[in-house]
């Protein structure tokens, strides 16, 4: 009888041990040191294909490939004679067993050691590893697959943006080509119309003689002043559009071409010139602009610069005249980009401002060429922010803009973090 708090232990007879082992569903096989089997179960029997009479007695290496039975005493005589008194199921790996008719199998075998009345004894757990074997396969199948998969698909990435930087480049010549082509018609109108000014002049001049009827005098300055100035202005217009445009076009070409020297950069620094090169167009504007810890960073100075300028400038161009102007120039590590990205390798610089904001329906076209918002804010042709996003494009970053209408807009560029 047990006193409380103690737990009764069942003692199982010896007799009784070895028909537990031998219902057990693993084979379960004891050799002495000279590999002579003195125990083989059911669990064995099934899964080797042997009676029990037919391998108690025998050696342990016919239940092996021939290939691997040369070196087996040597491996059993190791682990007899060594540290290890057993090697647990995490310590599982997979040989390979021969059944009664000759076919090998992946097996899952565990061996531990027993001194016994002056015997050393070795148990080994047998677990047919066919399944796991198939499965395994099944898995670097899988694997190899999908690595050459990858691999094709990078490789096809690879082909297509090659073949994108090689358009890219084609289409920068042809701008570059097309812009310089159209300069030269550019300048013979120009030209053209400062004859047709020097003609009007002198035509002006020759109607103060007396001897020209006022009749003809009239209707003659009516041709000049209101048809023919006016005809010529529009056509200076045009020109000066028109060469405004071809400049973009350089610009945006170039922007392509420049070859960058990457370097670690002073960000904070870099930042701070810009602002002072601003220091009148800041003053103007009556606007104040707070610069925060800025990390270094790694690319082409110049360009960083002008990344920053025009941001910067911009923001203080499209300012609300109506409320006092703020800009801030800061980094947002941790901020997602639209995908909802963050890169841990690149720092976010933004810089945001309270001016006029941009509509949802703009800020999708607003790093294209050509596209103007608030055209009677600032000059230019819509062509600073397509630079930009080219620079940043090729500094490896991207650059992103979140806006609302009347509450101003903060733009996100990333850079290389400095190591």
């Amino acid at each position: 009888m047990t006193k409380p708090g103690e737990h009764s232990i069942h003692r199982i007879p010896p007799e009784r041990l070895g028909d537990i082992l031998d219902i057990a569903e693993d084979a379960i096989i004891t050799v002495t040191l000279d590999r002579q089997v003195v125990f083989f179960n059911r669990g064995a029997a099934r899964v080797f294909g042997y009676l029990p009479a037919e391998i108690l007695g025998k050696k342990l290496e016919m239940l092996l490939p021939e290939r691997y039975q040369a070196a087996h005493p040597e491996q059993v005589q190791s682990f007899a004679h060594g540290p290890e008194i057993s090697r647990t199921m995490a310590h599982r790996r997979l040989v390979f067993g021969r059944r009664r008719d000759g076919r090998e199998f992946p097996a899952e075998v565990t061996i531990s050691r027993l001194e016994s009345g002056g015997e050393t004894l070795l148990t080994a757990i047998v677990r047919d590893g066919t399944a796991r074997k198939q499965y395994e396969d099944k898995i670097l199948k899988m694997n190899q697959e999908l690595e050459d998969r990858v691999r094709a698909r990078t490789a096809e990435l690879a082909e297509r943006n090659l073949q994108l930087a090689q358009k890219n480049e084609e289409n920068e010549m042809f701008v570059y080509s097309v812009s310089h082509d159209l300069r030269s018609p550019l300048v013979n109108l120009e030209g053209f119309s400062d004859e047709l000014l020097h003609g009007i002049r002198e035509l002006e001049s020759a109607l103060k003689n007396d001897e020209v009827p006022e009749s003809v005098r009239r209707e003659v300055e009516k041709l000049l002043q209101n048809d023919m100035r006016e005809s010529i202005a529009f056509i200076r217009t045009a020109v000066s559009r028109l060469s405004r445009i071809i400049d973009a076009l350089l610009r945006l070409s170039r922007a392509g071409r420049v070859v960058y020297q990457m370097q670690p950069l002073d960000v904070g620094l870099i930042v701070r010139r810009v602002v002072d090169a601003l220091h009148s167009t800041i003053a103007e504007r009556r606007a104040e602009v707070a610069i925060a810890a800025l990390p270094p960073a790694v690319g082409d100075a110049t360009a960083v610069e002008q990344v920053f300028a025009n941001l910067i400038g911009n923001a203080l161009n499209y300012l609300d005249s109506s409320r006092p102007g703020h800009v801030e120039i800061g980094c947002r590590d941790n901020h997602p980009a639209p995908d909802g990205s963050i890169d841990p390798n690149r720092h976010t610089y933004f810089v945001k401002d309270n001016g006029l904001g941009i509509p949802a329906d703009h800020q999708r076209k607003l790093f294209q060429a050509f596209q103007r918002l608030n055209p009677n804010h600032a000059d230019g042709e819509g062509i600073g922010l397509a630079i930009i996003r080219r620079m940043i494009e090729r500094l490896g970053g991207r650059i992103w803009v979140e806006s609302e209408p009347h509450k101003g807009a903060t733009f996100y560029f990333t850079l290389q973090a400095s190591t």
